[in-house]
């Protein structure tokens, strides 16, 4: 091999550098989103189990169904999380649906929240 003929590949492995170095970019980009998804769905998980659990304490102290309701919404606020539904059924079950915010999402792809819902209260009476 000649002088002339290396030349002209000189620089081709700052390309591939640059290629590679855009793919794992891109790839630690998505996972980043993706992980932020599902810590999304365990915050939502976790604050839909404490929002009925507090709801149906509440509920055992109280009997009052709004009051049960407000004290899950209550603890649910504080888990920074918001309440979609929330429910107590005739034996004090209370069950409590929340929505946490996704903060990391590529460009509109995927669901802007995720769901977490949980169910409280006194098992069947036997």
């Amino acid at each position: 091999m000649s002088g002339p003929e290396l030349r002209g590949e000189a620089g081709s492995s700052s390309v591939l550098a640059v290629g590679l170095i855009a793919v794992l970019l891109t790839a630690t980009v998505a996972t980043l989103a993706v992980l932020s998804a599902v810590r999304a769905a365990h915050v939502a998980r976790s604050a839909a189990d404490v929002a009925a659990l507090a709801g149906a304490i509440d509920y055992q102290q109280v009997s009052d169904p709004a009051g049960a309701c407000t004290e899950a919404t209550r603890v649910a606020r504080r888990h920074d999380v918001e309440v979609l539904s929330c429910v107590v059924a005739g034996g004090g079950d209370v069950t409590v649906t929340v929505a946490a915010e996704i903060p990391l999402r590529l460009a509109g792809v995927g669901p802007e929240q995720a769901e977490g819902r949980a169910r409280a209260g006194p098992g069947a009476q036997e």
